[in-house]
């Protein structure tokens, strides 16, 4: 099951390797060593002096894999940590699948535990939208359902105009009604997952102090 987890969290990962990676001010300074450090403490897969490399081009400049790798693997000492692992699942951040064993195990494990904060957390901001999207509905049916209303009151209207403002109405009472029931299941949301995200901080401060 880890070894699973592993490897979707790895795959998840390609995407951090982004276009422009570095300065063309960096790629002559050539401090590669720092540059390795740097990656390897940020998460990023080797795949990224690929990057370096690609924007260095334009330079003429090559990157030296050794003292790269090197640094990278110093920095990813930092990164390998369950405290670290945590904070990046915490934060929704993606894995690529750097940290060597026996770290990687530790590192999933926490990172997993992170992303239950994150995705439930998740589901509590989109609740709240929910509900205030579903006010902002309601109240805009209100308030059109009352300018139709008072439209209602003109002595001039004929019969057939009256029927299309009531129809209208309708449609507009209709829509207000949903909304407020869109309202109450958003409301019956956030309080799920309120208890959600209170029992898993309740579960997981203890272990992971300091966030």
């Amino acid at each position: 099951m880890r070894s699973f987890l592993l490897i979707s969290l790895a795959a998840s990962g390609l995407a951090l390797a982004g276009c422009a990676t570095i300065s063309q001010e960096a790629c002559l300074q050539g401090d590669w060593a720092g540059l390795g450090f740097k990656d390897g403490q940020a998460g990023h897969p080797q795949s990224r002096l690929d990057d370096h490399a690609k924007a260095c081009a334009k330079s003429g400049v090559s990157p030296d894999p050794a003292p790269y790798f090197a640094a990278r693997a110093q920095g990813l000492r930092l990164y390998c940590t369950p405290e670290r692992g945590f904070t990046e699942g915490r934060l929704g951040h993606s894995y690529a699948g750097v940290c060597p064993e026996p770290a990687a195990g530790d590192f999933v494990v926490a990172y997993s535990d992170g992303r239950l904060i994150h995705e439930a957390e998740s589901r509590l901001r989109r609740a709240e939208s929910d509900r205030a999207s579903a006010d902002r509905r309601a109240e805009k049916r209100d308030r059109e359902a009352r300018g139709v209303e008072d439209e209602l009151r003109n002595p001039a209207l004929n019969d057939e105009q009256k029927r299309e403002l009531r129809d209208r109405l309708n449609r507009l009472r209709s829509e207000r009604r949903d909304a407020i029931e869109d309202g109450r299941r958003a409301d019956w949301a956030i309080r799920d997952a309120e208890r959600e995200v209170s029992a898993l901080e309740h579960r997981f401060r203890p272990i992971y102090r300091g966030w």
